[in-house]
């Protein structure tokens, strides 16, 4: 009897087979690779421009704060009723100056700056005042001033600017003193208008400057200038342009925004400012190339701030 033969089973793959199944895992791989890559760049695109935002708000936020304070010499109003007892040097503000000028272009990339003054903070109450001592007892200092610190004394008739001479240990508590002799670039004369009706206060004086520079990390950065003490305040910062609003028909609305250099321009009757920072991604190869020669993605921020004591 004859009995059909029964078929191999298969030993392997043929080279043919082995090629396709090789060329679909490919391809499978490939389109899994371009997914991996394609949500990787999507991610640094939002990291990196989350960043940039965060950055442009909190240094629109931080300017615009003191751009509002700038020229407040507590209320006695005007720089002109403000006697200046501090000398000259180390970047001490002074209100003869005025309380807000710049530059235009003069900065890294052709970038602006600004330059604020004035009395910053809620300020600390005198109780008591010591003209012969130059001593001014207050409601409590509690490391609001440390000794060397530029001060202003006001009590809405009057205002005196000096240098912190005393006490000699830090933190002061509740006794500040003015004297001549003592610190750098210290006092020229201490006050001589008694501030102990009850209505003085003591606030922090500051000359604050803004602008660009190369930061410690070779990124352009935001800079802080406080009495001449410079500081990185944000990264990545490109570019910064100033616009002042003018009120030139004195009813406290701007009537043009122009540059610092502009022609006819009066800073006394500066009642605004229009700041607008360009910001850019610290890493590159995030977008099409730009006219920059780069591949960074950049944002402009821009905010104008009214000047409350000039308004």
């Amino acid at each position: 009897m004859n009995y059909p033969q029964l078929k191999q089973s298969q030993q392997g793959l043929t080279l043919i087979e082995i090629m396709v199944a090789i060329t679909i895992s490919l391809i499978l791989m490939a389109g899994v690779l371009q997914i991996f890559v394609s949500n990787n760049q999507h991610y640094r695109v939002q990291e990196s421009t989350s960043r940039v935002q965060e950055n442009g708000r909190f240094a629109t936020h931080i300017m615009a704060q003191e751009v509002r304070m700038a020229d407040f010499w507590g209320c006695a109003g005007s720089a002109t009723t403000v006697n200046n007892r501090v000398n000259a040097g180390g970047g001490t503000p002074n209100p003869a100056d005025g309380g807000i000028a710049g530059t235009n272009d003069t900065g890294l990339n052709n970038s602006d700056t600004i330059t604020l003054q004035g009395a910053f903070g809620s300020g600390i109450g005198v109780t008591a005042h010591n003209v012969n001592a130059a001593s001014f007892t207050t409601t409590g200092v509690n490391g609001a001033f440390d000794r060397f610190d530029i001060v202003l004394a006001s009590d809405c008739q009057t205002a005196d600017i000096f240098q912190v001479s005393g006490p000699a240990v830090d933190p002061l508590t509740n006794n500040v003193v003015s004297n001549t002799g003592v610190g750098t670039p210290g006092n020229s004369s201490k006050p001589q208008m008694s501030y102990a009706n009850g209505s003085a206060m003591i606030y922090a004086v500051r000359k604050i400057i803004y602008s660009i520079k190369a930061g410690a990390s070779g990124e352009p950065a935001l800079f802080r200038s406080v009495n001449d003490v410079d500081v990185e305040l944000v990264e990545g910062v490109e570019n910064m342009q100033i616009l002042y609003g003018e009120d030139t028909d004195n009813d406290q609305t701007a009537n043009r925004y122009v540059a610092a250099d502009a022609a006819g321009l009066n800073m006394n009757n500066v009642v605004s400012v229009r700041i607008t920072l360009t910001l850019r991604t610290i890493e590159d190869g995030l977008a099409s190339v730009t006219a920059n020669g780069d591949r960074r993605i950049r944002r402009n921020y821009t905010t104008t701030v009214a000047i409350r004591n000039r308004v």
